[in-house]
């Protein structure tokens, strides 16, 4: 993670921070946060946080139902075609975690999952 990355101010060390960006295309501001919100960490587990974000992602991007099923095909076919606006990254630093959803090409909207290890 880059060192002008802030990690959430409010962020408890016992909680997990979630929230989900929409990015502006060179429309006013860089981009716009459309929610955030902090629970106990303990409530959610690794793979549950992944779909988390790619349920949120997809709400608000609000694809056609051939490019949700899209998102959860392999690439082994052609149709329907894969589709995959997700690329899930992990970023370490100091020792907090950001694990990012979106943000792609394939969309304007960015979920992310915050939390110290």
């Amino acid at each position: 993670m880059a060192a002008d990355v802030q990690i959430c101010p409010t962020l408890d060390p016992k909680e997990k921070c979630i929230r989900l960006n929409k990015y502006n295309r060179g429309q006013g501001d860089l981009s716009t946060e459309l929610f955030h919100k902090h629970f106990q960490r303990h409530r959610i587990s690794e793979d549950a946080q992944i779909e988390m974000m790619k349920a949120m992602v997809l709400t608000y991007e609000k694809p056609e139902p051939l490019l949700v099923l899209g998102c959860y095909l392999n690439g082994r076919g052609r149709d329907p075609a894969p589709y995959d606006p997700f690329r899930i990254k992990v970023h370490l630093h100091d020792g907090w975690v950001r694990i990012t959803c979106g943000g792609t090409s394939g969309t304007d909207f960015q979920a992310w999952l915050e939390y110290r290890i």
